[in-house]
């Protein structure tokens, strides 16, 4: 087992690795949408921009930790800090193939691969229900759980959108998604318990998504809903219970995540459509806590730190191509804002460090690096590649892994950012 400690100075080798080389010498992709103590900050910074100040060099702040030269659409499912082990989902449609890959990040090289064609790779790729690759269904399905348990902690992180499963941090239970078994239309959840019975756990349900285990594995959260058209409200129920039970007040939620302790879940969501809040349920509550709202903004969304002490809530103004990104840091203890930030030419979701550092994708495939607690930023710019895979993207200290199509060249990167550097971070604590 490696410890945190010792995956930040594997990764931070690499890093360094790089710009000593640098000083010595002068994927195609289609990511698939789916339908501390407190530190005060009394006047939030005057809102910071994401222009570069100047030009970053590859060497010194991103370090290509492995190349794949697949050709088609690639998503990164995540990374195992502890391994510092990459799984990647590729898929190709003409003829239909897909391969979910595991890559050795130390070594560079990839270790294992899951593949299939023909008809059980087109089947996997066209559906949110869990589908066998090249095996039985209860062999392929166990073999999936194995694959991506370690890749969380799952409470804190976006869920998986295709096919929808979620694993229990506890290993006795699995949840799939599954066509309904009646001959109906829409999206079941299915649940797999130590005795490897299925069983339904949205009753009453025309379709449910993005299902999240809470820390102790007794409770689910997910968004679904009665009939359509879909409106995504936000629903849990407990496991051995087949009747969920839907948060009222919240229509349209994104995907929901659990507080570190378990005691709550969050999700964004509203009843008005001008405005959205990101809200917070304790686990046996019926009335959910709004944290904080924002009007007039687009696709918003929100990202908790690693240990779950913080979220970042982030939407969307402005015209294309002139676009730019509000920001609200939100202390999840009592809900109070530590800062805000307007970044440009921001265009996604985030992801936000354990000390406070923000990632995000920017216009043209960049990516920006926000100090929150400064509000310095800088960005890698799209000449460097384009950057994607952000749902996927683990960090590793203050250091971001995720995946960059370069252009020109075959195939896709798995990339080291180091974010700290890049944001100008002094090496001082914040909490």
């Amino acid at each position: 087992m490696v410890s945190r400690s010792t995956a930040e100075q594997l990764l931070a080798s690499l890093l360094f690795a790089a710009v000593s080389l640098s000083a010595g010498c002068a994927a195609e992709y289609d990511e698939e949408p789916r339908v501390p103590r407190k530190r005060v900050v009394e006047k939030p910074a005057p809102a910071p921009t994401a222009e570069p100040k100047q030009q970053v060099k590859e060497s010194a702040l991103l370090r290509p930790l492995y190349h794949d030269d697949w050709f088609g659409g690639v998503t990164l499912l995540g990374v195992d800090e502890k391994k510092l082990h990459a799984v990647v989902k590729l898929e190709a449609h003409d003829p239909p193939r897909i391969a979910i890959d595991t890559i050795d990040l130390r070594k560079a090289e990839r270790i294992d691969r899951w593949e299939a064609t023909g008809d059980p790779a087109e089947r996997a790729m066209r559906s949110a229900a869990f589908t066998p690759l090249s095996g039985s269904f209860e062999k392929d399905l166990s073999r999936y759980a194995t694959l991506v348990r370690d890749l969380g902690p799952w409470h804190l992180r976006h869920p998986l959108s295709l096919p929808t499963f979620a694993v229990a941090p506890d290993r006795d239970h699995v949840l799939f998604g599954s066509r309904p078994t009646d001959g109906t239309e829409g999206d079941w959840l299915f649940a797999v318990t130590n005795d490897g019975k299925p069983r339904r756990v949205d009753q009453g349900l025309l379709a449910s998504y993005s299902p999240v285990f809470s820390p102790d594995g007794t409770t689910v959260a997910f968004i679904g809903c009665t009939s359509s058209p879909c409106d995504y409200g936000l629903f849990l129920t407990k496991m051995g219970e087949d009747k969920p039970r839907r948060v009222a007040g919240i229509q349209r939620a994104t995907a929901p995540m659990w507080s570190s302790s378990g005691d709550s879940v969050l999700a964004v969501g509203g009843a008005r459509s001008q405005e959205r809040c990101l809200f917070r349920l304790a686990r046996n509550a019926v009335t959910p806590k709004s944290l904080a709202c924002a009007k007039g903004l687009e696709d918003v969304s929100f990202a908790l730190d690693p240990e779950g002490r913080t979220a970042a809530m982030a939407g969307v103004r402005g015209v294309p191509g002139k676009q730019v990104v509000d920001v609200k840091w939100i202390l999840l203890a009592d809900g109070s804002t530590l800062a805000t930030h307007t970044i440009d030419r921001a265009v996604g979701s985030s992801v936000l460090s354990a000390s406070g550092l923000m990632a995000l994708p920017m216009q043209r495939g960049a990516v920006g690096a926000v100090d929150l607690i400064s509000g310095s930023s800088t960005v890698i710019p799209e000449s460097e590649g384009w950057f994607f895979g952000f749902e996927g993207a683990r960090w590793v200290g203050d250091t971001l892994v995720l995946l960059r199509k370069v252009p020109d060249k075959k195939g896709f990167d798995i990339v080291a950012i180091d974010v700290r550097k890049a944001s100008g971070r002094r090496d001082e604590p914040w909490l």
